[in-house]
């Protein structure tokens, strides 16, 4: 699929709306839909599967669902880097987002006929965390690619086009796949046979993925519409960049965050040293034949510097006029300002600046994630009885993107003006400050709700479901303070060439955090009280005794282990927005406006 009978740049002449974004909005409300939809379930599916394939009790097959839907959304927002790498240096975005979606479809189809077993579910939702995952980075810069400096002020339209889309499609599928899946449990149990095996077949599963494949339709209409800039630098280059950071990526962050627990310690082990090896041996051998100026290149680059004298030499040799903090002084980039440019070598250095504000943001992202699973928990044990309408557990998340579309206008053209106005200069690291200071509050609250629950519950009686809108409010204002404003913080200071970089590692906060809720769900009792009988075995464990101690998993009744789950999370956030708000006020803001 030669890109060559393609634009390969926006028209100049174009001063409307280009051809091709209603195909991207189009593939973009569909692919949303068939995500959400797919997801509002996923808690109630895993918990019921597991309680009917171990016979287990209802409190040990949830805290088992909640671990593997985390674990999901942790691959989710992980893959990214990988799609990035492949869009940016081999494929281009185009592809990259086409032959994704299509594993995206597959994941779909084997999940909506497999649904009855754990290896089915793995499976299927594997499949969709590459697709997810991989055209994650891509679509947003796809739909940037299709403008140029004629009609480029109506990118701001188009986002808002974007994220309209994206909640409009969460809403109505967080509705209606839940009442889907609910009727089939009750009226349909259909299966197919393949090769002799027996295959139940869901149309709550299905659906979604039928949504998938008419995105992946709208997608391929326009390719002939489409500005397709080609990756760079492509071939052989191109083939030996995505081999080396694919495998230093899988050595270092997927092994680790996905196969610790499955693999024995030596074959752990191998697999990191061998993936990390081969990573940096095709990466040596790649800057031989050609320097590249990306972030991991100069960042290794530099590291050298530093060991061989280089950075200590470029230093020395910098006119004595030059200001005390140009990337020229630096201890670590200033053989790269010598050996590239100034820019070229600032953008690392940008990049791990804003790192060290977005570790701190994971821990945001552990809270606002469960509200696909801890949230439906707690809903489950509530009065779902609303008027005449009775909800669903897995239904109430959707006044989540409601909220998002009533508080951004709100947000913007009367809290932040006021704030201004009255408080203090509002900025981003100011917002993202308060964002997760009131994500702390919504755990309180939360926990404060489920006490209620389970004082009711001695008495036979049920709180409304009605009183779980309130956290959702307080988490929706935490949303747009930190997400949106992450993202407007992370763009502002990154430079050109490292944009796409930070926006790997801002989805790579979202899957630590769903790491964070999945590794504190999975540790059980036993082994946290082990350390009373037999000493510490290993750091590991005793990280995992403190998760248990402090967060409750392991509590005797679901209604108490959820109480001490949100608590614990609750302080969680707070410790970790005290320590944002310091590193916040230390952050020296740059300006890289294009």
């Amino acid at each position: 699929m030669s890109s060559a009978k393609y634009l390969t740049a926006p028209d100049p002449s174009e001063r409307g709306w280009p051809k091709g974004v209603k195909y991207i909005i189009g593939n973009e409300g569909c692919e949303r839909f068939s995500y959400y939809g797919m997801r509002s379930v996923l808690q109630v599916h895993l918990t019921a599967l597991a309680v009917a394939q171990t016979h287990g009790a209802k409190l040990e097959s949830e805290q088992h669902a909640q671990e593997m839907v985390h674990l999901f959304m942790a691959g989710v927002y992980a893959f990214p880097i990988i799609g990035a790498v492949l869009a940016d240096r081999l494929l281009g975005k185009y592809r990259t987002i086409l032959w994704l979606s299509l594993v995206y479809c597959l994941g779909h189809l084997v999940l909506s006929v497999g649904e009855n077993t754990i290896t089915g579910m793995w499976l299927g939702l594997g499949l969709i965390a590459i697709g997810s995952g991989g055209i994650k980075p891509c679509v947003s810069a796809h739909v940037g690619d299709q403008f140029g400096k004629s009609n480029w002020h109506l990118v701001e339209r188009v986002f808002q086009a974007f994220y309209f889309i994206i909640n409009f499609g969460s809403f109505f599928s967080t509705l209606l796949i839940p009442w889907i899946y609910a009727w089939e449990r009750k009226h349909l149990n259909w299966s197919i046979d393949i090769g002799g095996h027996e295959f139940t077949t869901s149309i709550a599963f299905g659906l979604p993925g039928v949504l998938m494949l008419i995105a992946t339709i709208l997608f391929w209409m326009g390719r002939h519409v489409f500005v397709h800039v080609p990756a760079s630098p492509g071939g052989r280059l191109g083939v030996l960049d995505t081999l080396s950071s694919s495998l230093l990526f899988t050595g270092f962050v997927l092994l680790p965050m996905f196969f610790m627990d499955i693999m024995s310690g030596p074959a752990f082990w191998g697999a990191v040293v061998v993936a990390a090896a081969c990573g940096i041996l095709i990466f040596s051998y790649r800057q031989m034949l050609a320097q590249d100026d990306g972030f991991l290149a100069i960042l290794i680059y530099s590291i050298k510097a530093t060991f061989n004298g280089e950075n200590a030499r470029a230093r020395a040799n910098v006119s004595a006029d030059m200001p005390a903090d140009s990337i020229h002084r630096n201890r670590l980039f200033a053989a790269a300002a010598e050996r590239f440019d100034t820019i070229t070598a600032e953008g690392p250095r940008a990049v791990l600046r804003i790192i060290s504000v977005f570790f701190l943001v994971s821990v945001f992202w552990s809270l606002f994630d469960q509200h696909a699973s801890s949230w439906v928990r707690q809903a489950s044990q509530m009065n779902l009885q609303v008027g005449v309408l009775k909800l669903l557990p897995s239904q109430i998340s959707a006044v989540n993107p409601l909220m998002v579309m009533l508080l951004i206008p709100l947000n913007n053209f009367l809290l932040f003006p006021l704030m201004n106005r009255t408080l203090f200069r509002v900025t981003p690291l100011r917002k993202m400050t308060i964002g997760m200071f009131m994500a702390s509050l919504a755990f309180v609250v939360v926990a404060l709700l489920q006490r209620s629950i389970n004082v009711a519950a001695v008495n036979e009686e049920k709180v409304s479901v009605l009183w779980q809108f309130l956290p959702y409010l307080v988490m929706t204002q935490a949303e747009v303070m930190v997400s949106i404003t992450g993202l407007e913080f992370a763009y502002t200071q990154a430079p050109r060439k490292m944009k796409s970089t930070i926006m790997g590692f801002w989805l790579l906060s979202v899957a630590l955090g769903n790491k964070i809720v999945e590794f504190a769900t999975k540790t059980e009792l036993p082994d946290a009280l082990s350390w009373m009988e037999s000493g510490w075995q290993s750091q590991r464990e005793a990280l995992e005794a403190l998760f248990v101690r402090f967060s409750g998993t392991a509590a005797s009744g679901d209604g108490q282990s959820l109480e001490q789950f949100f608590w614990f999370f609750a302080g969680l956030m707070a410790v970790a927005a005290i320590l944002f708000g310091v590193r916040a006020t230390f952050y020296r803001y740059q300006d890289y406006t294009q």
